[in-house]
């Protein structure tokens, strides 16, 4: 036996090592994540309910077993590599031979350990598994000590590797280790390799293709008119030339009930869409301007890289869907998944199809990267007719952080991590835009940009109530999205919209002071790319506005409606008690056990119901239906929206003394429901799956 090389014995338990070694690591990996995992989980409203006593069902547990089994072969996979690279050493440096096979293969699985270490902490500060050490993740000139690394153990590997093909044809038993050394760089290219694609210029249409670009939580006072250090330099570009809209509201100011308003026309109150995450058989999105547009010939896309809040699917007129995994998996996984040997994997096209839920995935904020969301559109997107294309990025979402940057964990580092991620999403939206311009789209297309709503950040104009309100009401109005009628930056949104190449829009582009709401987006669109307008719009559109066919002045008494989502009662109050969030996530949601998605318990929509806030707005003025949190009694505030100092209303106002404020406190009743004992009727829907009309759960409520 040649000292050089083991005998089969050796070789056997060397390779039972190596895999050992990669099963200890998961098992130790896994071990680091569960000890912080049940506490994230807790800590959030909904994932909260997924540790509580749910029943899986098999497409969440299917999910969840293919993703252990990625994980399990992925770390006998690295346990080969230390074997193989352990043989390779003991076969081309005669030294090696003195530390022994065994310790060969420890040595080297600890090399690749700590490279892996290193790059997860250097290209992922966010992970769980990075420390505090920001040496690790400082970057020279787009340098890290992750590449210092890499080329170490790669030039390592690369030299046994030449050393082995080299002396080869001298050494029969070093030619049969060929094809093991062989599987470092194989598996390497693997995990290395991208599709990405190449641009597919599109075919002439007569038609214009009709392109939605969401960039979800921009705020609408971004943008131009900025300092020199503009936030949306991107942004600003595409509205010189546009029909800038700059008095718009989301009907609501949450993802889902903002896009079904944006798709069909219609306010919440009409389609049901109340809340995210609302049960899909009690949501009535009748046609949509995705079912309008096919009937004309129309392909339709629906493509975002976060879909854990905002459930679209195929019945809502889509074609083809673009967007990870939907359902209970992509809340746990997003935070399970937080692994290293995931994480470095992740972006790839290996990772795409060993961790979907992982791959350009915003909800895995840790690695996510706004390119590989951008590659996989190049990938996916064929315009082979007219597209009607829906494209939502959520990077500026909470919690403000992606790849290579850290969570912000304080209110003071919330405003300059949201400033950052409205940087990146700007990049992001105009490699989107050349991406579209690349494949021939903007040869001929309508575009609108829009935000789905905004977001609070505790500056002085997110707050109505600084001087007026309660500490809790105040608290509401100033972060976040969903929380308050109250606070105009939270549903004041950003609209804009231009025609490219041979798709010319009435009018001549600017600003436009018109009160105007995201449930007009459809109308517009489907007048602009068909001729006609939808009749069963709540909204109205804007083409003849531009074209001069109605004056704007006609709007002048338009009024608009908005309202609140939900929050646990302990999330508005800021108290994160462990077993106090545990308990309130499991009572408002559950998982759908035949598709994985989860929901809000119907049950409980009355309740919620109840606690929304409402509010009626006119171009001057707004009145808000404030319910009490710990009773059934409503408060009503009137203020002006350019000087807001609400006071409150003991009862509808004398239209003598106060005709605007009971021209809103009527529309208002009449848009919700009941609070002066009128109520509305309870609206039956007709789900196009479910084609009996039924009650919708929980509509009638008092405001």
């Amino acid at each position: 036996m040649s000292p050089l090389l083991p005998d089969a014995t050796h070789r056997s338990q060397g390779l039972l090592l190596g895999l050992l070694l990669g099963i200890g690591s998961l098992a130790l990996a896994v071990w680091w994540t569960l000890r912080d995992l049940a506490i994230a989980l807790a800590n959030n409203k909904v994932t909260a309910s997924l540790i509580h006593g749910q029943v899986l069902g098999p497409v969440v547990t299917q999910r969840l077993l293919e993703f252990a089994l990625a994980l399990v072969a992925l770390h006998l996979a690295a346990g080969l590599i230390a074997w193989t690279l352990a043989r390779l050493t003991l076969a081309t440096v005669p030294r090696s031979a003195r530390l022994g096979p065994r310790w060969l293969v420890i040595a080297w699985f600890a090399v690749l350990a700590a490279l892996v270490w290193v790059c997860n902490a250097s290209w992922y500060p966010g992970s769980r598994f990075a420390p505090e050490l920001s040496w690790l993740s400082a970057d020279w000139y787009g340098w890290r000590w992750a590449h210092l690394a890499l080329v170490l153990v790669c030039g390592g590997s690369g030299l046994l590797l030449v050393r082995t093909i080299t002396t080869s044809g001298r050494n029969r038993r070093i030619a049969a280790l060929l094809p093991v050394a062989l599987i470092v760089p194989g598996l390497a290219g693997l995990t290395i390799w991208y599709d990405t694609g190449s641009a597919r210029p599109a075919a002439a249409f007569d038609r214009p293709h009709v392109v939605i670009l969401g960039l979800d939580s921009l705020r609408d006072d971004l943008g131009e008119g900025q300092s020199e250090d503009r936030l949306t330099p991107h942004v600003d570009g595409f509205v010189q030339g546009a029909h800038r809209f700059t008095d718009t509201i989301s009907p609501l100011a949450r993802t889902y009930p903002a896009l079904v308003s944006i798709l069909t026309g219609r306010h919440p109150v009409v389609t049901n869409a109340r809340f995210n995450l609302m049960p899909r058989a009690l949501v009535s999105e009748g046609e949509t301007l995705g079912d309008a547009l096919r009937a004309a010939g129309y392909h339709s896309v629906y493509a975002t890289d976060e879909v854990r809040f905002a459930n679209l699917d195929p019945s809502f007129g889509f074609d083809q869907l673009i967007t990870p995994p939907v359902g209970a998996s992509d809340f746990l996984l997003g935070k399970a998944g937080d692994l290293p040997l995931v994480n470095l994997l992740s972006a790839t096209r290996l990772g795409a199809w060993l961790f979907p839920t992982n791959h350009a995935n915003r909800a895995a904020h840790v690695t996510y990267r706004p390119d590989d969301f951008t590659a996989r559109l190049r990938r996916e997107i064929r315009v082979d007719r007219p597209g009607f294309l829906m494209i939502h990025l959520t990077l500026a979402h909470w919690p403000y952080n992606w790849a290579g940057h850290r969570q912000p964990t304080t209110p003071q580092e919330y405003r300059p991590a949201y400033q950052q991620a409205i940087r990146e999403v700007d990049r992001q939206f105009d490699a989107v835009l050349r991406l579209l311009a690349a494949q021939g789209v903007l040869d001929n297309a309508i575009v609108v940009v829009l935000s789905d709503h905004g977001e609070a950040l505790g500056w002085p104009g997110d707050s109505m109530l600084r001087r007026t309100g309660q500490p809790q009401e105040i608290w509401n109005t100033l972060w976040g999205h969903g929380t308050s009628v109250l606070s105009p930056h939270q549903y004041s949104v950003f609209l804009a919209l231009r025609g490219f190449g041979r798709a010319a829009l009435p009018g001549t582009p600017g600003h436009h002071d018109w009160p105007v709401s995201l449930e007009d987006v459809r109308p517009t669109l489907q007048e602009a790319a068909t001729g006609t307008a939808p009749e069963d719009s709540t909204g109205i559109s804007l083409l003849p506005l531009l074209d001069g066919r109605r004056p704007p002045d006609e709007l002048s008494a338009r009024i608009r409606y908005t309202e609140t989502d939900f929050n646990t009662p302990m999330v508005l109050t800021g108290k994160y008690n462990e077993s106090g969030l545990v308990h309130e996530g499991a009572a408002y949601y559950e998982i759908v056990p035949a598709t994985g998605w989860m929901q809000l318990k119907t049950g409980r929509l009355p309740e919620l119901m109840f606690r929304k806030e409402r509010a009626a707005v006119s171009r001057n003025s707004l009145l808000a239906a404030v319910p009490s949190a710990d009773s059934h009694s409503v408060s009503y505030l009137f203020t002006d929206r350019r000087a807001p100092l609400p006071r409150r209303l003991a009862g509808r106002p004398d239209p003598a003394a106060e005709p605007e404020a009971a021209r809103l406190w009527d529309a208002l009743h009449e848009r919700f429901g009941g609070g002066d004992s009128r109520r509305r009727p309870r609206p039956r829907i007709c789900d196009r799956r479910h084609p009996e009309p039924r009650p919708v759960v929980g509509a009638s409520s008092l405001i």
